[in-house]
């Protein structure tokens, strides 16, 4: 195409003689403060995309040759005179396609040039580029650069040091205040889940957001930088602000760059103390729950979210602003490969960069949390995606998300562990991680869990647990814990004022009945008028009869022979009690029985005559013998022993189900009833004690466990 420079096509055999892509006339070079070692650094800017590129001494000098050398040739000998490591051909072509990536010269390299880097930059394929675009996306909405400069002058007193001082003194006013209402700025937080609190707190929510973004970009502008654009991102379809700041990588100072990125975080802040402040003086209404909302995001979102450094929020860029190392997660993952490499194999390679010890150790404390962090994120998202949408476009989704996230990168980290595998295979530590590895994988296959786990209580085989008939106050209480009774024996006595009202009702109405019959003639309608009085004679005796009944249940005697073992100590005689408050607690002192459950997949472990431990969840107890006595053959519907559901804080986990006035616990998963005995000869305990039971049964391997639960969540979703 004419006006266009020519780049002649030069042989692979005379790369001296190669003329250099020219670079283009519109980039900047600039200096841009020192890296975290104190070398200086510097950033080439392109001011068509609005990008920097941070490049080393190195390189700072390799461009500043670039276009007045023109071949290969004359830049290595200007090159190599200024530095004591030689460059070479190769190193130069690996810079040109480094600096066609990212659109940097004046026209793509042709021909040879390709030869001088054997590999070339593979393109995403389609599928890798809508996954990339799903999880990540930018829409660009407005250019922010002339309002921020036109309305700067009106808000800069907003970023001076005296209304930070003033802000703050408002929040701890406004925390102080909050305090003394907090049940009720607590209560005002259901709000939030009805259709108006909703509606309020989406808007409150895009407000501060708003308010967030435009303190980074008032920031940025009071430091002299531009600001192109704003919009809106969506990160796995969730929309997010952002604003374009990238032009902070040409500042010099490190703590300017900070000043910026803690901008945002610190309007939220801002927004959040005179939003609690406001609190305390504003009515109820949507008003204050607006308020509310502001205060809670305010502080929520920039102490939990923005300061998360695990994800590219604000957190991430301060901490990476405060190390000196951009391209934080990049560099510190790829130098945690390396550590990982030298850990299990010791290659002896170089380090691809080389950090001070304590910024070395930093950095993959650093990469280890957040592949921990992506690790359970993605896994979680996964989740969601997988329950929240059509079952299998879930399915799909969680597949790819699984794939991407968690599969795909040690699928490459194993790609260049099979790219080095000579220099592997030489090492002594390589068999040393090898066996290492095979022994975890032995065990893992060895049947050595040979204890079943089941959590218990040992009752006494005959017990009552004591509890008022009917709501009322104390009347009598003749007992004290260890008191022996014997059957018959009156234990506490309840008086029920209601029921003494409903009984003396009763006895009007049945005398003012007798007296209507005794009234009554003769004829043929008062005959018709005297069964209709009889029939509700007999209603009115049958009712006092069942209050006659239940006066006389209050009185509470013992049903069996025993000892009191257990006495509420907070029930005194005169007190008012309900019918769910237990009074005592009675055993027959004939042994102890303990009862417990077992998840489905260690039932089939057990067999009836398997010998075990009892051990109580109070330490200061002694373990207890035990002798398995009976496995149930089907699964429990219900939980039986409250104390032991995850309802009462026990180890079965259970779901709450109201049927009428009863409540059932039932199990979330399988669990089969065992009962076992306590041995003759330990001391039995009077009352019930809570703990697990630890029983022999068949060994099983951690590998069976993991299979076993990999095939029961697959058959459990296999159904569309």
């Amino acid at each position: 195409m004419s006006g266009q420079p020519q780049v002649a096509q030069p042989q692979i055999g005379q790369p001296q003689d190669a003329p250099l892509p020219a670079l283009r006339q519109d980039l900047q070079i600039m200096r841009v403060g020192a890296s975290y070692s104190g070398a200086p650094t510097w950033v080439v800017f392109d001011p068509i995309r609005n990008r920097f590129f941070r490049i080393t001494y190195e390189m700072f000098q390799v461009l500043s040759f670039w276009n007045v050398s023109r071949t290969v040739g004359n830049l290595l000998k200007a090159v190599n005179a200024r530095f004591i490591e030689r460059m070479s051909a190769d190193d130069i072509g690996t810079i040109v396609r480094m600096l066609e990536h990212n659109l940097l010269l004046v026209q793509p390299t042709r021909g040879a040039w390709r030869a001088l880097h054997q590999k070339a930059q593979p393109r995403h394929s389609w599928f890798m580029r809508l996954i990339h675009n799903y999880l990540f996306f930018r829409i660009p909405l407005v250019r922010p650069e002339r309002f921020i400069r036109a309305t700067w002058p009106h808000v800069a007193f907003l970023f001076s040091k005296l209304f930070w001082w003033i802000s703050a003194a408002a929040g701890l006013i406004g925390l102080y205040l909050v305090s003394r209402q907090w049940d009720a700025f607590i209560g005002t937080f259901p709000f939030v889940f009805s259709l108006e609190g909703a509606a309020i707190s989406i808007l409150s929510v895009i407000f501060i957001k708003c308010l967030h973004e435009l303190g980074h970009a008032y920031v940025a502008h009071r430091f002299d930088c531009r600001i192109p654009t704003m919009g809106v991102a969506f990160m796995v379809m969730v929309p997010l602000l952002y604003t374009d700041v990238s032009d902070a990588w040409k500042l010099k100072s490190r703590w300017q760059r900070l000043r910026i990125d803690s901008a945002g975080m610190l309007v939220e802040l801002t927004v959040a103390a005179y939003a609690l402040l406001a609190w305390a003086f504003v009515p109820d209404g949507p008003l204050r729950s607006a308020v509310f909302v502001l205060a809670a995001t305010g502080v929520v979102l920039s102490l939990v979210v923005n300061l998360n450094p695990f994800m590219r929020f604000d957190g991430y860029y301060i901490l990476a602003d405060l190390l000196g190392i951009e391209n934080l997660q990049p560099r510190s993952f790829r130098h945690m490969r390396w550590r990982l490499r030298e850990f299990l194999f010791r290659p002896g390679y170089p380090a691809p960069e080389t950090f001070p010890p304590r910024l070395d150790v930093i950095l993959t404390a650093y990469a280890v949390a957040t592949a921990i962090y992506r690790l359970v994120l993605y896994l979680g998202i996964a989740v969601l995606v997988y329950h929240f949408t059509i079952k299998l476009v879930g399915i799909l989704l969680f597949a790819v998300e699984i794939g991407f996230f968690i599969i795909r990168p040690v699928v490459m980290e194993m790609k260049e562990w099979w790219a080095m595998r000579s220099d592997i295979l030489r090492t002594r530590r390589t068999y040393v991680t090898a066996s290492i590895v095979g022994l975890l994988i032995i065990l893992a296959f060895l049947p050595l869990s040979t204890r079943v786990i089941a959590p218990a209580v040992i009752y006494p085989q005959q017990f009552v647990r004591l509890y008022p008939k009917e709501p009322g106050q104390v009347e009598r209480l003749d007992i004290s814990a260890g008191q022996a009774v014997k059957a018959g024996d009156v234990l506490f006595a309840i008086d029920a004022p209601q029921i003494n009202e409903e009984l003396r009702i009763a006895d009007v109405e049945i005398e003012l009945a007798r007296s209507r019959l005794a009234r009554i003639g003769a004829n043929a309608d008062d005959l018709a008028q005297r069964s209709i009085i009889q029939s509700e004679l007999g209603s009115l005796l049958a009712r006092r009869q069942g209050l006659e009944e239940r006066r006389t249940a209050l009185i509470v005697k013992a049903p069996f022979d025993g000892t009191v073992t257990e006495i509420n100590p907070e029930i005194q005689s005169g007190q008012w009690v309900g019918r769910s408050e237990q009074i005592a607690f009675l055993s027959a002192g004939l042994g102890s029985v303990a009862r417990g459950y077992v998840a489905g997949n260690d039932s089939s472990r057990l067999t009836v005559n398997a010998s075990g431990w009892f051990v109580p969840d109070d330490l200061s107890q002694p373990r207890m013998p035990v002798t398995l006595a009976a496995i149930a053959e089907a699964g429990a519907r219900e939980i039986d022993v409250p104390q032991l559901s995850s309802h009462y804080h026990g180890a079965v986990a259970v779901h709450a189900v109201n049927e009428g006035k009863r409540q059932r616990l039932v199990p979330v998963s399988a669990q089969y009833v065992v009962v076992a005995t306590i041995d003759g000869s330990t001391p039995l305990p009077l009352r019930s004690v809570q703990g697990v039971m630890l029983i022999d049964g068949k060994g099983v391997s951690f590998a069976e466990r993991a299979w076993r639960r990999i095939l029961m969540v697959l058959f459990r979703e296999a159904g569309f």
